[in-house]
């Protein structure tokens, strides 16, 4: 029951966190794109990689409050960062 109600508290955030990786990712790729100089996309990896932090520090909070289950969740916020991070 505990690990339920911190997946739950911790849905805005996580939507959050990735709304900002998601943001930086779409406007970087769209700057790239307007520059129209032929310069390839690069990720923004410290904004993403800050997102992705936030999201590990949380998941390892919860591991360290026994909260095993949850924990093992913020992989789920984690995996559209990391897909972000690379390309």
């Amino acid at each position: 029951m505990r690990n339920t109600v911190a997946v739950l508290a911790l849905l805005p955030v996580n939507a959050l966190a990735v709304g900002y990786g998601w943001l930086a990712a779409g406007m970087t790729g769209w700057a790239a794109n307007a520059d129209n100089q032929g310069e390839p996309y690069e990720p923004p990896l410290a904004e993403l990689g800050t997102a992705c932090g936030a999201v590990v520090i949380i998941g390892v909070a919860l591991w360290c409050a026994r909260l095993r289950r949850a924990a093992v969740f913020q992989a789920v916020p984690l995996l559209p960062l990391v897909a972000l991070m690379t390309g």
